[in-house]
Order: structure tokens, then C-alpha cells, then sequence
């Protein structure tokens, strides 16, 4: 999907960076009891391929205490302020919020976003290098309207940043304010079972599924999904020991 490119092209590069993070803990936010070591997954996404079932997800709160310990220095590495108390509350409840009125599992989508931003609600927005195309937002989505950190659009840097606008930046990324979000590339999969998260992550990211249906030979990141799977599962970390160059194999 022509649409879907661009986007993704600048969120990978702002992956690259979130994940060079230094670690810093949350006083706040300790880590999760359920913290799991990467497990690299191959193939289509599919339990049959190993790939993990929602029943064998981390909890939403599991997944978020994980994540959440490394937020602050993801977004002091960013260069802008760390979250608040307030703001890492009210982007927890969006995000339960969207889940349930998308339809997508709310796991899923914190899984995301973390992924994309680190959960830094000043995250900067990406713009592609060639067609200059906007990536705002907690999910760096294709030309989304909420931000609190666009300088080139006119929007500077807000602190804090307001609750409507961090629900925004969850709303543009999952589609429900925006018409190609998570809702609308889990639906792309046309898979039914739990594969459809790990395929709609792929194109979220990449656009363009992979001929041979292996994940690993996404053409941006081809360790997104892999990536995502591990989220799920209680995985977090400043760098994803995914390689690149054998995940596809």
C-alpha cells in the first residue's frame, strides 16, 4: 500500500535511536516480576510457527510496568522532557480506552507504542528523508494530527503535554482519527487468528507484506514483529538483540 510506506521509513529511524537509550529506571514504575529473555520468532506469524497465543501474553499491567522503567531516559536520550506522573497516566487510560472502542487488544497496541516512541509523550515528529512525509505522535503514524513536538508544523514543544492531545497521538496510531493505523493493518492481514497482530505489525511498519509470508523479510525493520511478540511476553529493553540479517532465514 503506497500510503503505507512512508510513514514507517521514519518511524524505524526513530526506533533506531529509542533503542540506543542508556537504561533508566523508574522509582515509579518498578520492573515487572514477569521480565523474560528475547526469544527470537521466525516464519508467518502462527502459533503452528511458534509464535505466542494471546493466552500466553503478559498482562496489560505486566507489559506496561515492564515498559515503562525505561521511559525517562529514553526520552532524556530524545532530548526532550521525561513524562509525568499525569501524562503516563493519562496515555495508559487512552490506550485502554482505544483498545476497546478499536476493537484491538489493548496489549497490542501498548506493545506499539512503546516500539515506536518509548511512550515519550514529547516525542519529536519523524519526517521521511526523500518525500517528507509526517510521523507525529506516540506512534509515529502517516500524517497524524496530535503531537505535542512538531516545530516544522508550527507546534512546539508542550509541557505538559495536554490529555486530549496524548489520546490523539493514540487515536491517529491505531486509525480511529487517521485511515491507515494498527486497526487498519491488522484488518490488511486478513488473518484471524493471533497472527493477524503479528502480520498487521509488519505492515504498520513496512507496508507491504513479504511475498513468502515469513516476517522476518520485512523490508524496514525485520525484526518489528519479532519485536512486538516479545513485548507481549514481558520483554522489554534499551536495544532489541533481534538480528536483522538472519531473522528473515
Amino acid at each position: 500500500m503506497v500510503a503505507t510506506t512512508p510513514f514507517v521509513l521514519a518511524a524505524a529511524s526513530l526506533l533506531g535511536l529509542v533503542q540506543a537509550v542508556p537504561l533508566e529506571s523508574s522509582v515509579d514504575a518498578p520492573l515487572a516480576p514477569r521480565a523474560v529473555a528475547y526469544k527470537t520468532y521466525k516464519g508467518d506469524g502462527t502459533t503452528a510457527q511458534g509464535w505466542p497465543s494471546t493466552s500466553q501474553w503478559a498482562s496489560f499491567d505486566t507489559i506496561w510496568n515492564a515498559h515503562v522503567a525505561y521511559t525517562n531516559g529514553a526520552c532524556k536520550y530524545l532530548g526532550v522532557g521525561a513524562n509525568s506522573a499525569a501524562e503516563n497516566t493519562a496515555m495508559k487510560a487512552a490506550i485502554k480506552q482505544v483498545g476497546t472502542d478499536s476493537g484491538l487488544d489493548a496489549r497490542f497496541i501498548l506493545a506499539a507504542v512503546f516500539q515506536e516512541s518509548s511512550g515519550c509523550v514529547r516525542v519529536k515528529t519523524t519526517y521521511s528523508t526523500n518525500e517528507g512525509y509526517r510521523n507525529p505522535g506516540l506512534l509515529q503514524c502517516f500524517n497524524g494530527k496530535h503531537t505535542c513536538n512538531d516545530p516544522k508544523a508550527g507546534v512546539s514543544l508542550r509541557t505538559p503535554c495536554p490529555d486530549a492531545q496524548i489520546k490523539g497521538m493514540i487515536t491517529d496510531g491505531v486509525g480511529l482519527t487517521t485511515s491507515d493505523g494498527l486497526k487498519q493493518t491488522v484488518a490488511r492481514s486478513k488473518a484471524t487468528d493471533v497472527s493477524k497482530y503479528y502480520k498487521g505489525a509488519l505492515l504498520y511498519n513496512s507496508g507491504v507484506m513479504p511475498e513468502s509470508g515469513n516476517l522476518g523479510k520485512g523490508r524496514s525493520n525485520p525484526c518489528y514483529s519479532s519485536d512486538i511478540a516479545n513485548r507481549l511476553m514481558g520483554w522489554s529493553a534499551d536495544s532489541s538483540p533481534c538480528n536483522k540479517k538472519t531473522v528473515g532465514n
